[in-house]
């Protein structure tokens, strides 16, 4: 890159850093101009050409970005010759360049009008409400369980492979009230295996518009992440929403395993929120579940444990610090919140 180059990358930081603040501060404008008319034409732009290719093209590009960025690092420092001014400037008129295409490409739906402003429901609720809403998770987890397997201590077998999962999940849109079907597709990424070590279950690339998926876990936990990435890349940023969403979306498929999937990803969150306000009370709880539906929450369980290492909380914060960077007041903690969605959607909502 050139020093002209380089020296006008810098100052085009300035009407980056105004447009961000503008966009926070006015969820209404992002939502009407860039949400519903120009990322919708962003997206399919992506999806005509990435569904051209039937790999992977992000985790290549993200490959190929950190050897860019080493070979510039070693390009800059010779052994005789460190010139650290030069590679601090190199290196940050990069970095200014990936936020522009991050924020033009996706990033600006992290400041869309809430969903539960969209859907006009409150988020908060009482102790309460959260009992009645994970007895009747149980309730229907138990009923979906005994549909699928002929005894209440066997863990319920997925008849599909994970490829044809893939094939199978539509999202169903909360606004629109209507399923969307063949309007996104999941990728099994290139990375699993890194991801599994990570403790990453998938990921939205925002420069591509692919969704990942860590293709190594259990089909259980596959089917929910498909569905948050796939809400991820019809532009809802934040993760509360996006597990909102991916519950949804299960909850109205006409399969029964992923309405099972649905249900039982629903009655994880349910239960962790209750334990937090009363160990007790959710103990009993899950004592009221199927044994062979703990039996598939094991598996899942046990799929992590095998790729816990000492790294795994750097991840985590690096991961926070980038939620709360893009508005996610509560980082990583923020996927657990969509609980307040899903309690106060269901009752407003008089089908469910």
């Amino acid at each position: 890159m050139s020093k002209k180059t380089t020296t006008l990358v810098w100052y085009s930081a300035i009407p980056l850093w105004l447009l961000i603040s503008l966009t926070c501060k006015n969820p209404d404008i992002v939502e009407k101009y860039y949400s519903r008319i120009f990322y919708p034409l962003i997206f399919d732009l992506h999806q005509f050409f990435m569904d051209l290719i039937p790999f992977s093209f992000g985790d290549i590009l993200y490959v190929f970005l950190t050897f860019f960025v080493l070979r510039t690092i070693f390009k800059k420092m010779h052994y005789w010759q460190v010139k650290p001014m030069n590679l601090f400037l190199d290196l940050g008129s990069l970095l200014i360049l990936v936020v522009w295409i991050f924020h033009i490409s996706w990033g600006f739906n992290y400041h869309r009008l809430p969903l539960s402003e969209q859907l006009q429901i409150p988020i908060s609720y009482t102790e309460e409400d959260l009992e009645n809403r994970l007895d009747k998770i149980i309730e229907e987890s138990n009923q979906w369980h005994n549909s699928l397997v002929c005894s209440d201590t066997i863990a319920v077998t997925f008849p599909f492979s994970k490829e044809q999962l893939l094939q199978k999940i539509s999202l169903y849109h909360p606004i629109y009230n209507e399923t969307l079907v063949g309007s996104s597709k999941v990728k099994n990424s290139l990375m699993s295996l890194p991801l599994s070590y990570m403790g990453y279950s998938g990921y939205l690339n925002p420069f591509t518009l692919e969704s990942q998926v860590n293709v190594k876990m259990p089909i259980q936990s596959l089917i929910t992440t498909s569905l948050h990435e796939m809400a991820h890349q019809l532009g809802y940023a934040s993760e509360k929403e996006a597990n909102f969403i991916a519950y949804l979306s299960a909850i109205t498929s006409k399969d029964p395993y992923i309405q099972y999937a649905g249900k039982t990803f629903a009655y994880r969150y349910l239960f962790s929120d209750l334990f937090k306000l009363n160990p007790e009370k959710a103990r009993g709880k899950l004592k009221l579940l199927n044994p062979g539906i703990l039996k598939n929450f094991k598996e899942v369980n046990d799929f992590w444990k095998k790729y816990e290492n000492p790294f795994e909380i750097i991840f985590d914060k690096t991961y926070d610090s980038y939620l709360k960077a893009n508005g996610q007041k509560s980082g990583i903690e923020s996927y657990s919140k969509m609980v307040g969605l899903m309690i106060n959607y269901h009752k407003n909502e008089k089908q469910f």
